[in-house]
């Protein structure tokens, strides 16, 4: 698979790093050519050094035969901006007559993902589970699965689901 990967930082790095050990045709595109160099050094990409967002820069690196384009910089306004050229490079409609180029219908993002709302995400679980080590919701909230530590002689240990309210 061809994945074009913008954004060499730490992030960008770890998903390139994964990708290439998968034997993934992997490039990578950061306006910082230290850290493309870096990538390039250490890892089995090709890198490509400009602006993600700049069109020329994306035909460079390969965007009209990509079969994923990932922008992890570290600018969310560079990364959706990123995403629209991309795909109009790889659709080949790049002419000034698209006006409405931008609108919210337009921009080609399968998942916005907000590393403020995740974090502060999992503060809230772990405030309101302290003694868990990890918790995952289900059906939106309404159930919970907790990982707790026990000590062996813990009376919960081996008793069927059924007979805990009773015990407790």
């Amino acid at each position: 698979m061809k994945v074009i990967i913008c954004g060499a930082g730490q992030v960008g790095w770890q998903i390139a790093r994964h990708l290439s050990g998968e034997k993934n045709d992997v490039t990578v595109v950061d306006n910082n050519p230290e850290l493309v160099r870096r990538a390039t050094d250490t890892l089995d990409v090709q890198g490509i050094s400009g602006f993600a967002s700049y069109p020329d820069v994306l035909e460079r690196a390969g965007a009209k035969d990509a079969d994923m384009i990932i922008a992890a910089t570290h600018s969310d306004e560079v990364n959706m901006v990123t995403c629209q050229i991309a795909r109009l490079l790889s659709q080949s409609y790049l002419t000034a007559i698209y006006s409405d180029l931008y609108r919210r219908d337009h921009l080609p993002i399968d998942v916005v993902i907000s590393p403020e709302r995740e974090v502060a995400e999992a503060a809230l679980q772990r405030l309101a589970a302290p003694s868990a080590f990890d918790t995952e919701s289900f059906m939106d909230g309404k159930a919970q699965l907790l990982g707790i530590s026990i000590s062996e002689d813990c009376p919960v240990i081996n008793t069927p689901l059924r007979q805990l309210t009773d015990l407790f």
